[in-house]
């Protein structure tokens, strides 16, 4: 079901009626004790008696989300106020990040490409690239897992590295880890898979190994540290995090078939994360999954390849409607989650509004999303 297009025009605001202040919102912002000043239509097409009311129950605040897609409210009038509500990241915050993100991606492009022909590689500039980019996610979680969803989509092993980047260093903040480590995690989360730049182009364009193919991948986390251990810049830590990332809590991972806790948590993080962004980015075999299908497949893997309470704190960051899940409101609008706020609620914008740069953004709360669409994402390249 596609919004009407009166939605993804709406523009919240002040606006001047007869001279009179009010407020131009969203349905979904609206609470008891608020007054209506007018609908956004002819009251007489609505179940409404007039255009000017104080909402006064539920009743009222359901029949309004269900008729109407904005009103004009006089905050003089009101019982309770209407306080700015939470912005969605505004265009300049993102276009902003994605420079920095284009920036590094390529240094590291650069980096992999030197390493391959085996000449002289300038690491201290990707490091520090690297530090001032893991300030800045760890800073602003939020843009930047908005902005995964913004970038263009390939398979390479560049923007592999940057997605898995960014959703590492959201899972770092969310469960405290001190940012006196960020460069090296954020480190080994972008040079996780250091090892595939010798792999052949065969390896990435089909979902089926064969023997030879197979033996390659359970040993390109060792083929990475050896690359990074000839560079003697890299710490200990981010090279133990690289080697350790396909390990499985049950012990069925590689290299070296560990288990449990003898898996470096950081380890056990990036395993996580791994799995996550592979499962929601398209590859060239199959298309991506739906962050619900793949926070469900996530929980699947719990205390086999995944760490149970690492598992449930990586879902419990992406929250209960991930960052770019596609919803049905009840009022039977489809809209896309943009950002989320524990006191505020939900930022959406329409679904049709996705494929454009356009941010024009509402509040929901969680009982105003019926159910998931099931539709993968659909943005564009920020440029």
């Amino acid at each position: 079901m596609a919004c009407p297009k009166e939605y993804s025009s709406f523009n919240a605001g002040q606006v001047s009626i007869n001279g009179i202040i009010m407020i131009k919102t969203s349905v979904y912002n609206l609470a008891i004790g608020m007054h209506v000043s007018k609908l956004d239509r002819d009251w007489l097409s609505t179940s409404f008696f007039r255009h000017s009311f104080l909402i006064n129950n539920e009743t009222q605040l359901k029949r309004l989300r269900a008729e109407c897609l904005f009103v004009f409210i006089d905050n003089d009038k009101c019982k309770t106020k209407l306080l700015s509500p939470i912005q969605p990241t505004p265009t300049e915050s993102i276009q902003s990040a994605g420079i920095k993100v284009k920036q590094t991606k390529k240094l590291l492009i650069k980096f992999f490409s030197q390493l391959k022909q085996g000449v002289k590689v300038d690491t201290k500039l990707l490091i520090s690239s690297i530090n001032t980019l893991s300030r800045d996610v760890f800073n602003d979680t939020t843009t930047y897992l908005y902005l995964v969803k913004l970038k263009e989509k390939d398979d390479s092993l560049s923007e592999k590295s940057m997605n898995v980047f960014i959703f590492y260093l959201a899972f770092a903040k969310h469960i405290g880890v001190k940012k006196t480590v960020l460069l090296e995690i954020g480190t080994a989360a972008i040079l996780h898979d250091i090892g595939m730049i010798s792999a052949p182009e065969e390896l990435f364009k089909s979902a089926f190994l064969n023997k030879d193919e197979r033996k390659f991948i359970t040993n390109h986390t060792n083929v990475g540290i050896e690359i990074l251990a000839h560079e003697k810049i890299f710490s200990n830590l981010t090279i133990k995090i690289i080697k350790s990332h396909h390990e499985n809590v049950d012990g069925s991972g590689y290299p070296d078939g560990l288990s449990g806790r003898d898996i470096s948590v950081y380890a056990r993080m990036l395993n996580i994360t791994c799995m996550y962004e592979a499962l929601t980015r398209d590859r060239i075999y199959r298309k991506a999954i739906s962050p619900i299908e793949a926070v469900n497949t996530l929980v699947r893997n719990i205390n086999t390849k995944l760490d149970a309470r690492l598992t449930l704190k990586f879902v419990e960051m992406l929250g209960l409607y991930p960052i770019g899940s596609t919803v049905y409101l009840n009022n039977g609008h489809l809209v896309q989650i943009i950002s989320f706020n524990d006191k505020a609620g939900f930022c959406v914008i329409p679904y049709e509004t996705a494929t454009t740069k356009s941010l024009k953004a509402i509040l929901v709360q969680a009982e105003d999303i019926d159910k998931i669409a099931g539709i993968n994402s659909c943005f564009t390249e920020v440029s």
